[in-house]
């Protein structure tokens, strides 16, 4: 993907959003672009959530009913529905919209998981890491994403593939940043040797999370409404996630316990909840209340088809505070 900076406006454009939200993400890198150098936090880091400037999303693949799942479970007759799959996604970035100026990337029709771009990169500030898919169908994502942070946001770009003599793999999804951790899921997309090249790269100590169950990434199970606030599901496996990560003893002070699983997948941004509605009363009811008593915003968006493909919420865009 080569992206001028007349053509990142025309895409700023179509997807509705004014280039002048975000000048400097047109520049070219600046090698001496100041970036703090001391971003590394602890458990008494400041609790207040990041602004984010804008996220990034890539369109639906023509190929996606070809993703790969492997929780769910599909017959012939409840496959990935292509149309239905776009007008989801349409929706999904209207509600992200809400909360954030958001530039949607041009498909990739030879890549049907190319949808899911939160697994190609983990970002915090100006400093970004190129990530490197556990599964091997999906490593031709990163490199469109390299190109774009750093030639046209002028982002601080490192390429995990570089590093672990490329033994290193890592899935965006494994991946929650609550403004204050840096928590990695160790999966069968993750492994330890990212977890290092993570926490040297962003220069924030990464706290690993073993994890097993019926989930593909930590962010499956596990989401942040602010900084001091985590949803998990109901159950054993939020149980076990929740101590592994030494939750209470990190300053979480308040954990949301939802009866839905896919429920607990939310976008937090900017004052705004961006939540799933998965069916389950009880689930959104609980949300609402969360919203409410924190005085955030919340929208409920549909994502049903992206589910078919072990999917959710978060998998669906990029958070960046350049």
């Amino acid at each position: 993907l080569t992206l001028t900076p007349t053509r990142t406006r025309v895409l700023a454009q179509d997807d509705g959003i004014a280039a002048s939200l975000f000048p400097h993400a047109l520049q070219k890198h600046n090698p001496c672009r100041p970036f703090s150098t001391s971003s590394r936090t602890d458990d008494t880091a400041s609790t207040t959530s990041p602004k984010y400037s804008i996220a990034i999303a890539r369109h639906v693949p023509k190929t996606f009913p070809d993703a790969i799942s492997k929780f769910a479970t599909l017959s012939s007759d409840d496959g990935i529905d292509l149309k239905n799959s776009m007008r989801q996604h349409e929706k999904y970035l209207d509600g992200l919209r809400k909360f954030v100026p958001t530039l949607c990337l041009p498909s990739i029709d030879d890549l049907p998981d190319s949808l899911f771009v939160e697994d190609t990169v983990v970002a915090i500030g100006n400093r970004a890491v190129i990530t490197n898919p556990g599964h091997p169908s999906r490593r031709g994502e990163v490199d469109s994403i390299r190109q774009f942070l750093s030639e046209q946001l002028g982002m601080n770009v490192t390429d995990m593939r570089d590093y672990s003599h490329g033994q290193a793999y890592c899935d965006g999804g494994d991946v929650l940043y609550t403004s204050r951790h840096l928590f990695v899921g160790l999966s069968e997309r993750t492994n330890i040797e990212a977890v290092k090249v993570l926490q040297d790269a962003l220069e924030i100590d990464a706290i690993p999370v073993r994890f097993e169950g019926n989930a593909l990434h930590l962010k499956s199970v596990v989401t942040h409404v602010d900084s001091t606030t985590l949803l998990a599901p109901d159950g054993s496996l939020g149980d076990d996630i929740l101590s592994t990560m030494e939750a209470k003893e990190r300053g979480y002070s308040d954990i949301v316990r939802l009866p839905n699983m896919l429920a607990c997948n939310v976008v937090s941004v900017n004052g705004g909840i961006l939540a799933q509605d998965v069916g389950c009363h009880k689930s959104k009811a609980i949300l609402e209340d969360v919203a409410l008593e924190r005085g955030l915003d919340i929208e409920f968006v549909t994502c049903s088809e992206v589910a078919k493909a072990d999917g959710a919420l978060t998998c669906l865009s990029v958070l960046l505070n350049i």
